[in-house]
């Protein structure tokens, strides 16, 4: 009985290993929609595996202290075809998408560090700047130089820039609103405050005795 469950499992996991290869061809080939749809195959093969078909202790030697050794084969695979779809998500510019496959690759393996990383990219890409950075600053932890994390760095703050420079153009535009209304609401009341002047001008003169008025006019 124990044969055939393992031999069930390396059919299916070879089988999908097989999709996941082929969609690493689409990839190299930048035809990131069929690297997508063999990528997804592949996930079909391997999700429903029992990732302990022996049924072998998968405890942590250090339940508090888990390391990546502590992940098992089945969920790495895993974690690296969610990446590789993350980073297809990305060259086709569904970001979103980059962001929720980074993140079911991270929930299979958290030690994956390029899965880290499409994260960074999705964060950056989609404006969550903060998450994006506390990410980047771990990674940089082991490689503070690797040109990836420098691009994205650059990236950010180019975003940032940009950001900062909306928020100016946002704040002179409600500035110059204001003084607009300021400037108008004056005009308003210096023109108000004229015809009053007038009115009491021409009121003055009509209360004036006839008289007075056939004199001031010769």
């Amino acid at each position: 009985m124990t044969t055939q469950i393992t031999s069930d499992y390396e059919v299916k996991h070879a089988s999908g290993m097989t999709h996941k290869n082929a969609g690493n061809q689409f990839f190299k080939d930048k035809d990131f929609t069929k690297a997508l749809k063999e990528y997804y195959y592949a996930l079909l093969y391997l999700r429903g595996l029992n990732a302990n078909p022996m049924d072998l202790s998968t405890a942590p030697r250090d339940p508090e202290k888990p390391t990546e050794d502590d992940v098992s084969d089945l969920d790495k695979d895993l974690s690296v075809i969610q990446t590789n779809m993350a980073a297809c998500h990305l060259n086709l510019e569904r970001i979103e998408r980059v962001v929720a496959c980074a993140e079911a690759a991270l929930k299979a393996n958290p030690f994956n560090k390029k899965a880290k990383f499409r994260l960074v990219q999705g964060y950056v890409r989609e404006g969550s700047i903060s998450k994006a950075e506390k990410l980047l600053d771990e990674l940089e932890k082991d490689s503070p130089r690797d040109a990836s994390f420098v691009a994205e760095r650059k990236l950010i703050a180019a975003k940032e820039k940009e950001a900062e420079s909306k928020q100016r153009k946002e704040m002179g535009g409600m500035f110059d609103r204001a003084n607009n209304k300021a400037a108008a609401a004056a005009a308003a009341a210096a023109k108000a405050k004229s015809e009053e002047t007038k009115s009491e001008e021409t009121k003055s003169e009509e209360e004036q005795p006839a008289i007075i008025r056939k004199k001031s006019a010769a």
